[in-house]
This record gives C-alpha cells, sequence and structure tokens, in this order.
C-alpha cells in the first residue's frame, strides 16, 4: 500500500463520520448506522472508528427506545458533549454509580482535558484506565486530550504496558 493512500482513506472515513452525525442529529438514525458502519468497516483510522462505535452504540439505544427519546444516561451525556454543554455532561457522569462505569468516567476526563482542567482530566482519565484498560488506547488516539500532549503523567498513563 503506498502512503499516498492513507490520506485518501482517512478523508474518506472523516467523511463518512461527519455525514453520520449529521444525520444523527437530524434524527435520520438509519442513515447515521449506515454511515458508521461504514467507518467501522472501512478499518480506517482508530480515531474514527472510536468515535463510529460510539456513535452506533447511540443509534442502536435510539433505535430500541420505545418512545424514539433516548432514555439512557451515557447517550444522554453523549449528545450534551457533542452540543457543547459540558457542564450537563459532568452532571450525567456523576450520577448514581456512574463512578464506576468506564464509559461515564472516560467521557468526563475527556471534558475535564477540553475545559482546561488538566489535574483533574488525568485523575479521572487514571481511574478510566483502571477500569478499562482499552481506554489506554482510546485516550491515546483521542484529540480531547490534546491538552495533555507531552504531560509525563499523561504519557505515562497511555504508554504503560505493564497490564
Amino acid at each position: 500500500m503506498s502512503t499516498g493512500s492513507r490520506p485518501n482513506a482517512a478523508d474518506s472515513a472523516l467523511e463518512s463520520l461527519e455525514a453520520g452525525i449529521a444525520l444523527f442529529y437530524e434524527d435520520k438514525i438509519a442513515e447515521a448506522r449506515g454511515r458508521f458502519e461504514d467507518v467501522v468497516a472501512s478499518g480506517g483510522e482508530s480515531r474514527f472508528v472510536i468515535r463510529a462505535k460510539d456513535y452506533l452504540a447511540a443509534c442502536r439505544r435510539v433505535e430500541t427506545a420505545a418512545d424514539g427519546v433516548p432514555d439512557d444516561a451515557f447517550l444522554q451525556a453523549v449528545m450534551a458533549r457533542n452540543d457543547g454543554d459540558l457542564e450537563r455532561v459532568l452532571e450525567l457522569c456523576g450520577g448514581d454509580g456512574r463512578d464506576q462505569d468506564d464509559r461515564f468516567v472516560y467521557l468526563a476526563a475527556c471534558v475535564h482535558a477540553l475545559i482546561g482542567d488538566g489535574d483533574a482530566a488525568l485523575d479521572t482519565l487514571a481511574k478510566a484506565v483502571e477500569l478499562d484498560t482499552k481506554n489506554r488506547v482510546r485516550a491515546f488516539h483521542d484529540s480531547d486530550f490534546s491538552l495533555l500532549d507531552g504531560d509525563e503523567r499523561f504519557d505515562k498513563l497511555v504508554h504503560d504496558d505493564s497490564d
């Protein structure tokens, strides 16, 4: 494979992901699901695949909701994050028992990083990695943590292969 084809594959995956997100927010869930499935099937850049999988899960939840209104707290948190309502995300992530659910803990870590609270982001990310070591890889590829690039603690969290 030539390196020249990589940007095109990444561009294609990004275009499909963006189209899927737009369709998702237009409540065209079935069409959005198809776009997200395309991204996952492409085997493209892992950060796009991770986001597409998150949206696929959200699509499934919306499709299975009896009245079409999402009643899943994690879906609500993801939607609030995408709407830029970061305070609401932290409220939803702080609910009963959610401090033991790696999805909520990881999302809270992302939000802390986005709002510039590096210490809270690192502490929360450490908890997310403790709950599920796959979060180490997610964080490595997640641009939400760009604030922490070069931070020794962040580097240790995302590169530690002792587990």
